[in-house]
């Protein structure tokens, strides 16, 4: 199957493809995001985990710190000291003093804290103690303790620079502290509890005030130029704990945080998106994997189902779309296309034909109505609904419509044709198809109907027509605006008598001088006294030459006994028979006398032809007369040069092929030459001499092939160019066919024969 010629199953491939591949792709992709997703929101769960159990460490830690400083302020030696000056150092009491206040900070750093130093402020006195310098007086560049102390109530942490420092005022309570106790812690000590690890990232800490506490960078090398930014991002974000996403230097992080209520520090870490994607990559190729065989599975098991689905659409293609649809293929258009077009046309034609075929019908139908007027048909031409209707009917009449006169109205003889289309719409508007034959009929200066009904009583009948006519008149002249009369012929019981009523219902709107316009006139009622006389057989004369002149001799003495019993079906006088069988006398004497002559045997009568119908007595002699002195003879006169014309004919055609064998000779020229059609010079040909024309030049071809192969040196080639064959080997071909032997093998047999 050539591509360009299965567009459409390409197409049908391509969508079972799709319909296959984009659900999977869908449903693996959903399948690899969620998982994704779900993996996401799981390490990030966990690191927000790792980080608050980090947060929680160092508040231990911190928070142990806060309790060792609470206790020692609770001790009596600091109670003393707090209201004690102790600045003169040699005296004993205040020795004491000093070594059990150095005794309390040592206690203090004796926790597994990591402090660096502990130091006690007296403020009120102006000295202080650490561990790690021992007394010393204030010194008078020393810092105002009260004022920093002053910003901030109670405990709290503060960040140095290298230190974290919790400062407690001594007393706790008091409005105006005499003491206060500061913890340094080296920022070594916290950043053991921020080793960066793979789920949490690189943790980090700030204060309220986002000064960091850390000795590292939270994003390993790459320390950003501005922290700030994210890190109100978190203030604004709110919550203990929480994510934000973010992007640092065109790489994505997301932001974890734990917020401590403690002492109000932030605890954060950046986690790289990418690094917690790679978890997610076997998943990805999986799934990719499987979508892949899915795919694959179903286009191997589509293929065959879409091949078969597509047979049947291809066979109609080929049955409907001519095979000069593949240029149409290649413009772009599918099977199913041409075929809708194909169908589309199909339609049209059909409607265009139905159109036609209805517009014939009535056509054929106002045809068969004026025939029937004409005298010229029969109720057989009709179809069965129609015979039915017509044999029901006991009463019948012919009604006729003329328009009187165009004064009083706007129209003109230039409007009488539309007129009497429009009045004839009319009439079959108001009679129904129960009691009119066909539709009404407009000639040039009338509408006629036929009329019939079942009522068994003339009187019923009479009104139904009454009532028709008087309807007629009436709407004529109340929507078309002119006068018109109705002609109305007798009464009549078989179709036969149609023509007949037709002319009494024009001979009936004759008597309109007497009675005036608008008048509906009945042929019974100005013609009461008038005689039946029959019609002409006009049509069974016309059947009766039909036959003479096909040869027919019993279908012409049948046709010859029905027209003798139409005109002896009505009561006339003698001479009246007579005078009727005389005009069909002069009918086919003058058809025989077109067709080529009359009979011989007419000539040698004593008495005229005339003179002989007028010495017969019955209708049987009548008929036979006429069969055996004009019918017979006239057949076999035409026989005669029916068949001395065919012998001439095929005479014509074999001298020509006698003289013109070595031309391109065909039928059709040699009909053309003599003036015939080729069908019918076809069949006189053949039935003149047994075959075909083509057989008979065939023929005499090979009797001259026979003689130059006997008496002639000719080769075989120079024969069958001559004798119009297209090569050689169609004439050694037929030759063998015939004779049974090749060309070359004839003549060395005729070689043979002749003793050469």
């Amino acid at each position: 199957m050539k591509a360009f010629k299965s567009r459409y199953y390409n197409q049908l491939i391509l969508f079972a493809v799709c319909l296959i591949a984009l659900p999977v792709a869908a449903v693996g992709m959903f399948s690899y995001y969620r998982s994704s997703h779900t993996i996401q929101e799981r390490v990030n769960g966990s690191s927000l985990q790792l980080l608050a159990q980090t947060r929680q460490r160092v508040e231990q830690s911190l928070r142990t710190a806060d309790n060792a400083v609470t206790q020692f302020a609770s001790s009596t030696t600091l109670s003393r000291l707090l209201s004690t000056d102790v600045t003169e150092v040699h005296r004993s009491e205040n020795i004491l003093l000093i070594d059990e206040l150095r005794e309390g900070l040592g206690r203090i750093k004796t926790f597994d804290l990591g402090l660096g130093d502990v130091q006690f402020f007296q403020l009120r006195y102006r000295w202080k103690l650490t561990t790690n310098m021992g007394y010393e007086r204030f010194a008078q560049n020393e810092p105002d303790w009260k004022e920093t102390i002053d910003a901030k109530r109670g405990s709290y942490w503060v960040i140095g620079d290298s230190t974290i420092n919790f400062i407690k005022p001594l007393p706790v309570t008091s409005l105006d502290p005499a003491a206060i106790v500061i913890l340094k812690i080296p920022y070594q000590e916290i950043s053991k509890f921020l080793t960066p690890r793979k789920e949490m990232g690189r943790p980090f800490i700030y204060d309220k005030e986002f000064h960091m506490v850390y000795d590292t960078a939270p994003l390993q090398e790459e320390q950003p130029s501005d922290l700030g930014t994210y890190l109100r991002q978190i203030d604004e974000a709110g919550g203990e704990q929480g994510l934000i996403p973010v992007r640092v230097d065109g790489e994505s992080y997301n932001v974890i945080f734990s917020k401590s209520d403690y002492n109000g520090w932030t605890y954060a870490s950046f986690i790289s998106v990418r690094e917690m994607s790679r978890e997610t990559e076997t998943i990805k190729w999986f799934t990719l994997f499987v979508c892949l065989f899915v795919v694959a599975a179903g286009v191997a098991v589509s293929l065959p189902g879409t091949r078969r689905i597509y047979v049947p659409i291809r066979r109609l293609y080929e049955e409907v779309v001519a095979p000069r649809a593949e240029e149409e293929l290649l413009k772009g258009k599918n099977e199913f296309e041409l075929i809708g077009e194909k169908v589309r046309y199909y339609v049209q034609s059909e409607l265009k034909m139905t159109h036609e075929l209805q517009y014939q019908r009535n056509q054929l139908n106002d045809f068969y109505m004026m025939r029937l007027f004409l005298g010229e048909a029969r109720l057989e031409d009709l179809d069965e609904p129609h015979v039915a209707k017509v044999a029901s009917w006991t009463n019948m009449n012919v009604i006729v419509v003329q328009i009187d006169t165009w004064e009083g109205t706007s129209y003109g003889d230039n409007d009488r044709n539309l007129l009497l289309y429009a009045a004839g719409n009319i009439a079959s508007e108001l009679v129904p198809p129960a009691n009119r034959l066909l539709k009404p009929i407009v000639t040039d200066q009338s509408v006629a109907l036929l009329l019939g009904s079942d009522f068994p009583a003339n009187e019923e009948h009479g009104r139904l027509v009454d009532q028709h006519a008087g309807r007629i008149q009436q709407m004529l002249k109340q929507y078309l605006k002119f006068q018109a009369s109705i002609g109305i012929s007798r009464p009549f019981h078989h179709l036969k008598h149609t023509a007949r009523a037709y002319k009494e219902a024009l001979n009936a709107l004759n008597y309109r001088i007497k009675l005036g316009y608008e008048s509906i006139l009945y042929m019974e009622d100005v013609s009461p006294n008038h005689r039946m006389v029959p019609e002409y057989p006009e049509k069974l004369k016309n059947e009766l030459t039909d036959a003479i002149k096909l040869y027919e001799r019993e279908r012409a003495y049948g046709l010859l006994k029905q027209f003798s019993q139409e005109i002896f079906s009505v009561p006339l006088s003698h001479r009246e028979y007579q005078m009727m069988m005389i005009v069909l006398l002069t009918d086919l004497l003058k058809v025989l006398q077109e067709a080529g002559g009359l009979p011989q045997a007419l000539y040698g009568e004593e008495k005229s032809l005339f003179d002989q119908i007028f010495e017969l007595q019955t209708p049987d002699q009548m008929v036979d007369w006429f069969h055996e002195s004009i019918v017979a003879p006239s057949i076999l006169l035409l026989e005669e040069q029916k068949n001395s014309q065919h012998r001439r004919i095929s005479d014509e055609l074999v001298q020509m092929v006698h003289n013109e064998y070595d031309t391109n000779l065909t039928l059709e020229s040699c009909a053309l030459r003599i003036n015939y059609h080729p069908d019918y010079v076809r069949h006189v040909f053949r039935r003149e001499t047994g075959m075909t024309f083509g057989d008979y030049l065939a023929q005499y071809r090979l009797k001259i092939a026979k003689a130059w192969l006997a008496e002639t040196s000719m080769k075989v080639s120079e024969i069958a160019g001559k004798l119009q064959y297209t090569n050689a080997q169609n004439f050694i071909r037929y030759f063998r066919k015939m004779e049974g032997m090749t060309p070359g093998q004839y003549r060395n047999s005729q070689y043979d024969t002749d003793g050469r």
